[in-house]
């Protein structure tokens, strides 16, 4: 079966790049680069396709950066919304996820997002920050930056802690 839907696979890429534009072979190329670094981690498939990066900052706030590239573009040439939003609440939970202790994690309940001003350039950076760790519940706020350092969104998620299986 494994053997079958590797053929399967091969075939339909190789159908694909027959008639594929060169940015289509970006797009590609791009897509097989991230998920090769995949192998070799524990990040999620998501994490991986968009090539998040993040660094804990001091005052226990943590940083994520995404670089712009066409995949995560909507058909304004911006990115996506639900890319920023997925950016922003992958930041806010990672964060609530390293202050927690060992045996628990957390699940998003909530997200909001507010857009300030489209996502362009070349990288956009999400600080996330507690503003509340309870027993049971976390808040928690982020700011999505562009390149430039201007504020393009603004976040705020709640996160139900949870014991983990």
């Amino acid at each position: 079966m494994e053997d079958t839907k590797k053929q399967t696979v091969e075939a339909q890429i190789n159908t694909y790049v027959q008639s594929a534009s060169k940015a289509d072979l970006e797009i590609l190329s791009h897509i097989v680069e991230n998920l090769q670094q995949k192998k070799d981690s524990k990040e999620s498939y998501l994490s991986a396709l968009v090539n998040m990066k993040q660094t804990m900052r001091s005052g226990n706030e943590l940083e994520m950066t995404i670089p712009i590239h066409p995949i995560i573009h909507n058909s304004l040439n911006m990115v996506h919304g639900g890319i920023t939003a997925t950016l922003a609440d992958s930041a806010m939970g990672s964060l609530v996820h390293q202050l927690l202790p060992d045996g628990q994690t957390a699940v998003t309940t909530n997200l909001s997002v507010q857009y300030i001003r489209p996502g362009i350039g070349e990288s956009l950076t999400c600080i996330a920050s507690v503003t509340h760790q309870g027993k049971q519940l976390c808040v928690t706020e982020a700011r999505v930056y562009n390149h430039v350092n201007k504020l393009i969104a603004t976040a705020h998620a709640t996160f139900a802690v949870i014991l983990k299986k």
